[in-house]
């Protein structure tokens, strides 16, 4: 499919009523910039509009080259990112409209999503170069966004200064259009990203989980520099980069920055380390945490559950407050004599009175008295085997209930 030119798209947008087949669009006021025109930004195959309705804003992005498989691929990132677009996390959630735009009669592609605020890394570094606390929180949040990439399987393709916002309290990554998740075919990519952060000899055949590792490596090694030595970033940065050009990739050996960083003690090593990884395949190339050899720290483990202390009371005396807590309750008519007396022996838990002990707690202090002897003698193993083989009586229920008060005794 020919796509239209951003000339055309230009004009189209201008009656938002006309040119979206999506309700809210339609009904949305295109944001445009100072000359009157809508305010569009490019950047690899799209052109971006911001569209604002009501009090949300939103980013429709245009096709104006042609991309292979373009609907299954927004298909595929669109369900791989929708459970990870929470508040808070680096994914802006998006809607691929298939038939979303009509420009001179026929209908074209476009992505919906919501515009979201932050400081471009470029400008935010132009404001932030010398603030230490700054690059050091920066530097903590890319490697624990590389981290949830990799461990997710996916990979955004084009980490550069204008697809990396940086927010009060985290970052976020825009600009899908080259990002690699699970389904998608491998070695069939569509861009290979801004060449000052790609390594030299990336293609599209490169498609795929890892396209980001050098990426990363640049970042975290430019901004770990720019922390040592602030002076490098006005003499180095152009607008497009941080520190690195395309050219330095080519040719480390001549590269006047590898020289300057090289001079700083405590990174040359890892400069050198980077040095020869721009003359490697893309294969060899280690993950962020293997380059840097910081790993984050082990989840801690859970607090182990102690033990409660034993009550002052004995499991009789227990049982007999669990009893004693349902007054009224009539006596069981299975422990009564024809007479009215009840039968087997009453047994008085120690410190109480006979006549403040419910006539029928026979049973029930028997069983309870034995369960504590034996897990007296022989622990809470004993105790188990004991339980096992009293049987409390069906009607009753008295040994269960000796039972429940001695583990509650136990701790359990």
């Amino acid at each position: 499919m020919a796509y239209p030119s951003p000339d055309l798209y230009n004009d189209a947008i201008q009656a938002p009523h006309l040119a979206f087949s999506d309700p809210v669009l339609q009904q949305a006021s295109v944001i445009r910039n100072e000359r009157g025109l809508p305010q569009a930004f490019g950047g690899g195959f799209v052109v971006t509009y911001a569209l604002s309705q009501g009090r949300r804003r939103y980013a429709v992005r245009c096709f104006h080259r042609e991309a292979p498989d373009l609907e299954q691929r927004y298909d595929r990132i669109g369900k791989a990112l929708a459970p990870l677009a929470r508040p808070g996390s680096p994914f802006v959630s998006f809607e691929f409209q298939p038939d979303g735009i009509r420009v001179r009669g026929a209908v074209y592609p476009l992505v919906k999503m919501d515009w979201v605020e932050g400081t471009p890394l470029g400008l935010w570094l132009e404001r932030n170069y010398r603030r230490k606390s700054a690059l050091n929180t920066l530097l903590t949040r890319l490697r624990a966004l590389e981290r949830q990439l990799r461990e997710a399987g996916l990979a955004h393709g084009d980490l550069q200064n204008g697809n990396l916002l940086v927010q009060e309290r985290g970052l976020k990554l825009i600009d899908y259009d080259g990002m690699f998740v699970p389904g998608l075919t491998l070695g069939q990519g569509t861009e290979v990203g801004h060449r000052h952060f790609q390594h030299p000899l990336r293609t599209g055949a490169h498609f795929g989980p890892e396209m980001d590792r050098f990426s990363f490596i640049l970042l975290d090694l430019s901004l770990r520099a720019l922390i040592r030595e602030p002076g490098l970033f006005p003499r180095y940065a152009n607008g497009e980069n941080v520190l690195f050009c395309a050219s330095d990739f080519l040719d480390p050996g001549s590269s006047r920055l590898f020289g300057e960083l090289r001079d700083i003690r405590p990174l040359a090593k890892e400069v050198d380390k980077f040095a020869a990884l721009c003359g490697r395949t893309l294969t060899e190339l280690p993950t962020l945490e293997d380059f840097v050899g910081v790993r984050p720290p082990p989840p801690s483990p859970p607090p182990r559950p102690t033990r409660p202390p034993p009550p002052d009371k004995t499991p009789n005396q227990l049982l007999l407050e669990d009893l004693q807590r349902t007054p009224g309750e009539p006596m069981p008519p299975e422990v009564l004599s024809e007479g009215g007396e009840p039968e087997g022996l009453i047994y008085h838990p120690p410190g109480t009175r006979a006549d403040a002990v419910p006539q029928w707690l026979v049973v029930a202090g028997v069983a309870a008295q034995l369960l504590w002897l034996v897990a007296r003698k022989g622990g809470q193993a004993a105790f188990e085997v004991a339980a096992r083989h009293i049987e409390p009586p069906a009607s009753l229920d008295l040994a269960s209930r000796a039972l429940s008060s001695l583990r509650r005794w136990w701790g359990r």
